[in-house]
């Protein structure tokens, strides 16, 4: 959810999250979180799928939304911004999609650079100082994926060469590593988190399409909760074994996943307005709620799907610390 409209949602929601609401709800999260885990091939580090494990994942599904809560000015501005990117955002600062540089300060120079030569606004009219910024999180997402590989690459050096201890705290870095990738690959499945129409149409509205500023909230749960909820057996049934995503030619030199995580977004960009759409012809009415339903939830598993790639390809691809290794076999040595 957006830094900027804070809505409240739910009874349950306002318990869990107290201030705000957030992209897809708590249990939508966890389910993509289920939906990954699902999709883990068998030889994928055992200790993941261990109940108490799994259960955590599951829960830091909704850590980034808690960030939220706290109301400091520069907690909500450092973390509002990696939960949308809105693309439409880019087109001021004259930036096209294939243009992001893969590192996120250059990106902020790209559009400084840019707002110097075009005379543009500085984006202070809220005050989390956000407006008219295209959001972060393309970044956040391929960031916290490089966090990912990196608590990997220092497993794999404990499990050798460790202590117990550091084997079992290095096993809860990633676990918390994983979870905390997760929520943002979950925003970015709800195509209302890659638009500058996040929480309502705004601007010229030909098609009169709704302007309703509790849209959001009712496709992050409320729609699903009014209409009988999701169909975990039926998502969990389609599930697709997890598999290491190619490179796309764009940008051979990008960082960690960047290339894939954009076009992935991009991807939700485009469902935006089908998904105005089918609000506006009674298909996100509880009355009517099939066709809702099925885009929704092809949405959750669709999430679920990159998420589990992210996390497989992070442990495939993770190479052991040179440095950590390097460490531990004098620490072995001066042991002798």
């Amino acid at each position: 959810m957006h830094a900027r409209g804070l809505i409240v949602f739910t009874l349950t929601a306002c318990f869990l999250f107290p201030t705000n609401t957030m992209a897809w709800d708590y249990l939508r999260h966890r389910l993509v979180n289920r939906l990954a885990l699902a999709s883990l091939p068998k030889n994928f580090p055992a200790f993941v799928r261990e109940k108490a494990n799994a259960e955590r994942i599951q829960f830091l599904g909704g850590e980034p939304d808690r960030w939220r809560n706290q109301r400091d000015r520069a907690l909500r501005h450092l973390n509002g911004l990696d939960h949308y990117f809105d693309v439409e955002y880019l087109a001021p600062y004259q930036i096209k999609p294939a243009q992001l540089s893969h590192f996120r300060y250059e990106f902020v120079e790209q559009m400084a650079a840019a707002r110097t030569k075009l005379k543009l606004p500085l984006p202070n009219e809220n005050a989390d100082r956000t407006k008219g910024h295209p959001g972060f999180l393309p970044w956040a997402i391929n960031e916290h994926y490089l966090k990912l590989v990196s608590a990997f690459s220092y497993l794999k050096v404990f499990e050798e060469m460790g202590t117990p201890e550091e084997i079992a705290n290095a096993r809860a870095n990633v676990i918390y590593r994983m979870g905390i990738l997760s929520h943002f690959v979950g925003d970015a499945a709800q195509p209302l988190h890659t638009t500058k129409h996040f929480n309502g149409w705004i601007g010229d509205n030909p098609n009169q399409y709704t302007t309703s500023r509790r849209f959001h909230s009712w496709i992050d749960g409320g729609f699903l909760n009014a209409s009988g909820g999701h169909d975990e057996k039926a998502l969990l049934a389609k599930v697709r074994p997890a598999q290491r995503p190619a490179t796309p030619e764009t940008n051979k030199n990008a960082s960690g996943r960047f290339q894939y995580v954009v076009q992935y977004i991009l991807g939700q960009h485009a469902l935006v307005e089908p998904l105005y759409q089918l609000n506006k012809t009674g298909n996100l009415s509880p009355d009517k709620p099939a066709k809702g339903k099925a885009f929704l939830q092809a949405q959750l598993s669709k999430s679920g799907r990159v998420l589990g790639n992210l996390w497989f390809t992070a442990w495939q691809e993770a190479p052991p610390d040179k440095f950590l290794q390097s460490y531990l076999a004098k620490r072995k040595l001066k042991q002798k």
